[in-house]
């Protein structure tokens, strides 16, 4: 129990400390983290935790779109993207379907991978060009 008490407040430690990049990261990790739970849960024949996680991987989605400014085009186009990412979790979980949850999966990891290079871009240049990020 103390090992988990020590984790939490690392996590906490980490949130309140990161970076808008760095919380996006963290929110796609969590993500691929549900997305990979669903998977294992769909092999065990597990639906009910398959379900879940898949609901929760979409829950983020759908409220990473409540973050988006419209005014700007980067944000319509973000926000069509996971508005696809959402209905194609919502395709997986009523089948149960590991294809549909790899497509979802690859664009995240995606994702994920571009924010973590433009966060690293940004604190290269908050630095004056010294990598202050290796994340």
């Amino acid at each position: 129990m103390a090992a988990l008490n020590q984790m939490r407040q690392y996590q906490e430690q980490a949130m309140s400390t990161a970076t808008p990049g760095m919380i996006t990261v963290m929110v796609f990790d969590e993500v691929i983290k549900n997305i990979n739970l669903a998977n294992k849960a769909i092999d065990e024949g597990n639906i009910q935790d398959s379900h879940d996680a898949i609901m929760k991987a979409e829950n983020i989605y759908l409220t990473l779109m409540n973050f988006l400014d419209e005014r700007f085009e980067v944000s319509k186009s973000l926000t069509r993207l996971y508005e696809y990412m959402a209905a194609r979790l919502v395709e997986a979980n009523m089948k149960k379907s590991k294809a549909i949850l790899k497509e979802v999966m690859d664009f995240t990891v995606e994702f994920r991978d571009t924010w973590k290079q433009a966060e690293k871009h940004a604190r290269i240049e908050q630095s004056g060009g010294k990598v202050t990020y290796n994340g």
